[in-house]
Parts: C-alpha cells; sequence; structure tokens
C-alpha cells in the first residue's frame, strides 16, 4: 500500500518554473526534477504565489536579479519556521525577494516586526518597500538604508526587533573588507546561540568581489583563523550553476554559531 501511494504520487508543478525563461536567473529551476514546488513556494497562498510571479516577471524586465537561490532559501526559512527565530536582521536585500518570503514566514507566526533589512542604495529600499506593500507585510519587515557594516545600524536594529537578532543574514556587498567588517559587528550584535548565514561563501563565489579582494571566502577563512573564534559550517556546491550535489548552489553557504553560553 505504501508503494503504490508513493509511485502514483505526483510533484506539484513549481509556479515560477511554469513562467522560467532561459535566463540565468532561472538556473535551479530548469534542474533535472525540479519541475516540483519546493516547500518555500509550497506553503504560500494563491495571493502570496501571485505577487511573487509577478516580482520574478517584474525584476526580470527592470534587470534586477540577483536574489539568493531556493537551496539557500530553503536553509533560512527552514531555520527560522523550524526553530521560531522573531528578530532577524538582513544585510542586503537589494530587490526584495528575501524579504518577501521571510516576511509571509514572520506573518504564518504571528510575528510582527520580526525582520529588519539593510541595503546601501535607496532605490533598493524603496523599490522592495513597494512589493512589501502589495504582499501587506509593512508591519512585519523595517527597511534601512546604510551601510550594513555601520555600527549605528545595530542600535537601530536592536530597537525595531525588540532585542538582539537571533539571525544575521549576509548577503550584500560579497567584498572582501566589507564582509569582514560585518562579521565583526554583527557577531557581537547575535544573542547568544544566534546563527550567521552568509551567501557566496564557496571559492568560485570569489570573483563576485568587485575589489578582486577575495570576496567573503577570503573574509571568512582570515576572521575564523582568529583566536577564539566560534566554529563554522560552509556548504559547497558543484562548481558550475546547474550542476548537481547535495547543495545545489556554486555560490555556497557559511553558517555561524555564537556559543549559547
Amino acid at each position: 500500500m505504501v508503494r503504490a501511494m508513493h509511485e502514483s504520487a505526483k510533484p506539484i508543478e513549481n509556479p515560477v518554473s511554469a513562467t522560467a525563461t532561459d535566463h540565468a536567473r532561472y538556473w535551479w529551476h530548469r534542474g533535472p526534477g525540479r519541475g516540483y514546488e519546493p516547500d518555500i513556494y509550497r506553503v504560500l497562498t494563491a495571493g502570496q504565489r501571485e505577487v511573487l510571479i509577478g516580482w520574478y516577471a517584474e525584476t526580470l524586465e527592470r534587470r534586477l536579479v540577483g536574489e539568493m537561490a531556493a537551496p539557500m532559501a530553503s536553509a533560512v526559512l527552514g531555520f527560522v519556521n523550524g526553530s521560531g527565530v522573531r528578530r532577524i536582521v538582513q544585510l542586503g536585500h537589494f530587490a526584495g525577494y528575501s524579504c518577501l518570503l521571510l516576511g509571509w514566514a514572520l506573518e504564518r507566526m504571528g510575528a510582527g516586526r520580526g525582520l529588519f533589512s539593510v541595503d546601501l542604495l535607496a532605490q533598493h529600499t524603496e523599490y522592495t518597500r513597494g512589493w512589501l506593500d502589495r504582499a501587506g507585510l509593512g508591519g512585519f519587515v523595517g527597511l534601512h538604508t546604510a551601510d550594513s557594516a555601520d555600527p549605528a545600524c545595530v542600535p537601530a536594529a536592536r530597537e525595531y526587533l525588540g532585542g538582539d537578532p537571533g539571525c544575521v543574514i549576509v548577503d550584500s556587498s560579497h567584498q572582501y573588507a566589507h564582509t569582514l567588517a560585518e562579521l565583526d559587528l554583527w557577531y557581537g550584535a547575535l544573542a547568544p546561540g544566534g546563527l550567521m548565514f552568509l551567501h557566496d561563501a564557496s571559492p568560485m563565489a570569489a570573483s563576485y568581489d568587485r575589489t578582486g579582494e577575495g570576496g567573503v571566502r577570503r573574509a571568512l577563512d582570515e576572521w575564523l583563523a582568529r583566536p577564539g573564534a566560534p566554529g563554522a559550517l560552509t556548504l559547497l556546491g558543484p562548481a558550475a550553476h546547474g550542476g548537481e550535489g547535495p547543495y545545489a548552489d556554486p555560490s555556497g553557504l557559511c553558517v555561524v554559531q555564537k556559543p549559547c553560553g
């Protein structure tokens, strides 16, 4: 009986895949066996799916492409939802993809004022705000325009969230020196036991550093080598987008946990 149920089960189609083009941003959606809806989308209502598909279409038209892919989004959202994290800081919201997904997760949790997101460019903040307004998430996500390595961001985040963040997502400049400054600043701001998720932590992603100084990977290598530094888990994907592996994103992900005590 169990085998028969498994054999007859069909994956639920991913609505984003249905609208995907041959653009590089859709590498995950075009992968073999990925014509299903991942859980980060499956929990969305019909109205939320409509907003997400509209966001994909408009940002592609406006060339605002650079969001995290499904592997990292799944890791972050799984942690937030599974652990009930209600105080999140994001460094780099760009066009707002992760603000939408995290905002909807916080809405399902009933966690108002749960995400404080910082971006250097005012146009990114205003664009993201427009999509948050469409999604009805103004009460769940606070946007801030500033350098995410500016110490003044920490008290601003604490004031909005009502305390220390339990999760910090680093996905901003991808530059070596800037990432090193973010690590120093925001690790200290984390609540005990809190996690930092750093996107673009693979050697391949070092090329994203426009300064040519080694990117997130070099910053992590040096920061983690310091005396007393915490442990970290780095997930590396295939050599290129579209390759296969247990962690599918070649940009990589590093998770750093602050000790509980």
